[in-house]
């Protein structure tokens, strides 16, 4: 008898809280409704084609390539490698950042 009071319980309050939902999104897809009739669509300004257009040379100097790096730690599996090993292999293969 206490399992099936509990148990009806807890499904009145599953059907409780999916109904608070339902109404809660019904009132947000409402006010959605109303904010897109409000919104009034603005033009947007036609751009300047009397001015030409010349691009510039970036001040960046250009990134060298490297090769990529798929060496594994001391040839081991990586189920072999135990924690602290894997993080002196990531410390010491981290790729450092291209400048």
């Amino acid at each position: 008898m206490f399992n099936y009071s509990v148990a009806t319980k807890f499904y009145l309050l599953e059907i409780q809280k999916k109904q608070v939902e339902k109404v809660q999104k019904m009132i947000e897809d409402e006010e959605i409704r109303c904010l897109r009739k409000e919104m009034v669509p603005k033009a947007q300004l036609m751009p300047f084609f009397d001015r030409p257009f010349f691009p510039q040379r970036s001040n960046r100097p250009l990134t060298i390539p490297r090769e990529p790096s798929f060496r594994t730690a001391n040839s081991k599996c990586w189920s072999c490698i135990s924690e602290n090993e894997l993080c002196y292999f990531h410390h010491v293969h981290a790729w450092n950042p291209i400048k």
